[in-house]
């Protein structure tokens, strides 16, 4: 559900900058696919790319989530679910460089440092409240 959030942001995100970022998955799966496949990809193979990528990672990172959110189930859900996009931002800034999957983040422009930040909050916030649905808390026994 949060990748499918995020699915629903971009448009805006990329409207609001009148271009998608460096971090755009297409751009990533062109970056990474690119050097991997020793060939230069064509934007469509990199859009059909990216769309893998994003229904692997999301779900990976929820589940990730699943097994550290029992310390912050019992916190608000805002609380919860910025926390976990806090934790996507991290590891994306230390994979972006790592992979050069991006140009520098240096070279991003204020706005796109703010998207980024917003997309992966949203996509926290959604995925905390689908794991809330999902997962039923059963009562502390004494």
């Amino acid at each position: 559900m949060g990748t499918g959030a995020l699915g629903l942001l971009v448009s805006a995100r990329n409207a609001s900058l009148g271009h998608p970022p460096p971090y755009a998955a297409r751009h990533i799966a062109r970056q990474v696919l690119s050097r991997l496949f020793r060939r230069r990809m064509s934007r469509r193979e990199a859009s059909r790319w990216a769309f893998a990528l994003r229904a692997g990672y999301g779900p990976l990172l929820g589940m990730g989530w699943g097994l550290v959110r029992m310390r912050t189930s019992k916190w608000p859900l805002l609380g919860s679910g910025v926390l976990l996009g806090l934790g996507v931002l991290a590891f994306e800034r230390m994979a972006f460089p790592l992979f050069k999957a991006t140009a520098l983040a240096s070279t991003w422009s204020r706005a796109e440092h703010v998207w980024l930040f917003a997309q992966t909050a949203v996509f926290g916030v959604v995925t905390e409240a689908t794991m809330r649905q999902l997962v039923k808390e059963e009562p502390a026994t004494p």
